[in-house]
């Protein structure tokens, strides 16, 4: 018997990207694709780590933001977003 079959998969890749502003612009550039989120993490960390010794900052420096871990990263933003939406709550019962 003869078969044909297409199936539709879930595939979960992760990006690295590169954001800059300074006093001309800002900018996002694209810096790779990887399949996994630890390979990624350490590559942005790598990444980042270069710019930053690059420029000659020092460490705690504003200007320069590490990557979080993924699960850091999620976790963070859904706090961020609960006190966002919290404050705005606040203000509006004022």
């Amino acid at each position: 018997m003869e078969l044909i079959e297409y199936r539709v998969r879930p595939v979960t890749r992760y990006i690295v990207t590169r954001f800059e502003r300074d006093v001309v612009g800002s900018h996002c550039a694209y810096q790779g694709e990887f399949d996994s989120d630890k390979t990624a993490y350490a590559v942005a960390y790598a990444l980042c780590k270069a710019d930053h010794e690059r420029k000659g900052w020092p460490i705690g420096d504003e200007r320069i933001q590490y990557p979080l871990p993924i699960e850091a990263s999620s976790v963070d933003a859904a706090l961020v977003n609960r006190e966002t939406s919290t404050k705005e709550l606040a203000s509006s019962d004022s």
